[in-house]
């Protein structure tokens, strides 16, 4: 992954902006949890449930935000070694995530969002003086103990730290199979079977694929996990108490089981991704990945290929596939 310092897009800054001016109004209180830090307010429209089962006066559902970010980072960057997006070349001298608890009006209807641009953080007591923060917003309606919205938006701070990708089907497909990471069961449906899929898929295929959002998870992302790695037990030596022990305020454990199917495929191919986004800007002499260009279709050969260049390594019979060749 390439960082370029300039020409930045109109939009990823009006976006920025807009999350700076949004955090700086109404959400008074805030609560930490290691590099974790909620924004949220007991008044308004984006008012939480006051409900408060430990009785130290955070209401349950803030805690239970921070704990599922928390967990999720943990989980992925710690416990299976994906890039750190407070390590990457993208953010540098970030170090804390910032999420606002929003009324759902106020983030177009939306459970959650994930933000690409880094700002500088919030001031609070915890904190010092020139912080720097990736930010994501969370519905006030969303239950952390029956949504995984905050891992979800984790993930995505993971994929915007490894590459500037940021084609739909690859961002929330991917994200999508990455909730079994703290949900029950180690992986999701599948609309196809591995021995009864080719690799490459055939043009049309992939074509519908790439008009696709969250349920190209059943089309790609959870069929190649289930392909690769059966089993999908994550080795339990790998994972320590503060996470296996880790509770939600009503006494559910926050990671359900040690289950995840795909886990090393899937890191080995966001690694590919953010090799294969400088190739791709260097073909289009591209100068700068602005939001335009994160978005763009022309990107989609590219991390097709990032996925079957992984494949390949797994799974033998995989054809080859590469982007501007004509297939």
């Amino acid at each position: 992954m390439r960082v370029s310092g300039f020409a930045i897009c109109a939009f990823a800054l009006l976006e920025c902006l807009a999350v700076q001016a949004k955090d700086k109004s109404d959400l008074t209180e805030h609560y930490v949890l290691g590099p974790v830090r909620v924004f949220y307010t007991l008044k308004g429209e984006s008012a939480v449930p006051d409900a408060d089962l430990d009785g130290n006066n955070i209401p349950d559902r803030i805690e239970n935000v921070a704990r599922q970010v928390w967990a999720a980072k943990e989980m992925f960057c710690e416990v299976l070694n994906y890039p750190d997006p407070l390590e990457s070349d993208r953010y540098p001298a970030v170090n804390c995530i910032q999420v606002s608890i929003r009324g759902k009006d106020r983030i177009k209807g939306l459970n959650g969002v994930a933000y690409r641009k880094a700002q500088k953080a919030r001031s609070i007591p915890e904190g010092k003086e020139g912080d720097r923060t990736i930010v994501m917003a969370v519905a006030n309606t969303v239950d952390p103990t029956r949504n995984l919205t905050p891992a979800h938006e984790m993930f995505h701070l993971i994929q915007y730290g490894t590459t500037y990708f940021g084609n739909r089907w690859y961002l929330e497909g991917m994200a999508r199979w990455s909730e079994r990471a703290l949900g029950k069961g180690g992986i999701g449906k599948s609309a196809i079977s591995g021995p009864k899929s080719k690799w490459p898929q055939n043009p049309e295929t992939r074509k519908k694929l790439y008009g696709m959002t969250y349920e190209a998870n059943l089309l790609v992302w959870n069929p190649i996990a289930q392909l690769t790695d059966p089993d999908g037990t994550i080795l339990a030596d790998r994972i320590p108490e503060s996470l296996r022990d880790l509770k939600y305020t009503t006494g559910e454990a926050v990671l359900k089981d040690e289950l995840l199917n795909g886990a090393p495929l899937m890191q080995e191919i966001l690694m590919e991704l953010s090799k294969l986004d400088d190739r791709k800007q260097k073909d289009f002499n591209q100068e700068a990945w602005t939001l335009e260009e994160q978005n763009s279709p022309n990107n989609d050969p590219y991390i097709y290929e990032a996925i079957m260049n992984v494949l390949r390594r797994h799974i033998g019979t995989v054809g080859d596939f590469q982007a501007g060749k004509k297939q």
